[in-house]
């Protein structure tokens, strides 16, 4: 190898090695504040999710993965102690120098109203096979973004 190709190869390593280790490391609470710190970090790196899809994040126990995530990251996005409020004194402990950023607490956030019985199940058309209670809103039909063109 010629030495301008390795003193180029040197000096790309170089650059890039300081560049590498400036990566934050980021944890979040749950996956969708996953999915969109993910989309902002995109070429940068991965955020760490710490309470797993599927499990209820009101009362959850942390794996040791998850809180050696906590202990390594410099940022920590999660909703926040409404959400989780065992994540508080785990954050305290586990991640004291970390940033936090609590999402309900953000300058911007809009909080909906609370919804009891709120049902988010999959949609069954059978019951309105019969849509002539749409005449009233014009003749269309609701099914038409399904046919090909």
């Amino acid at each position: 190898m010629s030495r301008t190709l390795f003193s180029l190869c040197f000096t790309a390593v170089f650059i890039a090695g300081p560049a590498y280790a400036d990566r934050p490391q980021v944890a979040v609470d749950i996956a969708p504040v996953h999915s969109l710190v993910a989309q902002v970090m995109e070429g940068v790196g991965v955020p760490d999710l710490i309470i797993q899809s599927g499990a209820t994040p009101h009362e959850y126990s942390l794996r040791p993965s998850e809180a050696t995530a906590l202990q390594n990251a410099d940022l920590v996005f999660w909703v926040g102690p409404d959400l989780t409020p065992w994540l508080a004194e785990a954050l305290e402990t586990l991640a004291p120098a970390a940033v936090l950023t609590s999402l309900l607490e953000v300058d911007g956030t809009i909080q909906l109203e609370f919804r009891e019985d709120a049902l988010f199940e999959a949609h069954d058309h059978s019951d309105h096979d019969d849509h002539d209670d749409h005449d009233e809103h014009g003749a269309h039909d609701p099914h038409a973004w399904l046919s090909p063109k």
